[in-house]
């Protein structure tokens, strides 16, 4: 299995009408996996129900926020890790920082080093209308 890709087209930033078109490779994002996909395909891989493979979702999903909220990253193993940062304005001392310095937080994800590695494998080919079909046929064997 591989990535598509495709040439995208990009014009420069700030530049009055555009400037110079230049061509970047982009993923061709296929159709997402929904939740209940996943957990149609994690059921038919294992012994437990859809209903108790959507339990364990549904609870995975209700925690990692609990968790974040109380200032604890989450790490889960081979996957990686879930992590809380912060952006904030910045004060001459260390006592003009306040709650009111914090503008926003984001939910970061790291994934593990195992995840990295795995990704370093992937073979990408370019898109045209016959590679899109021979890929489809395939990722149905996955």
């Amino acid at each position: 299995m591989s990535i598509l890709y495709k040439a995208i087209g990009r014009t420069q930033p700030g530049v009055a009408g555009g400037g110079q078109i230049k061509y970047y490779a982009g993923i061709k994002r296929e159709r997402e996996v929904t939740l209940r996909e996943m957990v149609k395909e994690i059921s038919s891989r294992s012994t437990v129900t859809t209903a108790d493979a959507m339990a364990v979702i549904e609870n995975f999903l209700e925690l990692v926020p609990k968790f974040l909220r109380n200032g604890r990253s989450v790490n889960l193993g081979q996957l990686g890790s879930f992590r809380v940062n912060i952006s904030s304005k910045g004060y001459d001392t260390p006592d003009e920082v306040g709650n009111y310095s914090i503008k926003r937080n984001k939910i970061s994800f790291l994934p593990s080093a195992e995840m990295r590695e795995n990704m370093g494998t992937v073979k990408y080919t370019k898109y045209t209308e016959l590679s899109s079909t021979l890929l489809s046929n395939e990722s149905d064997d996955v």
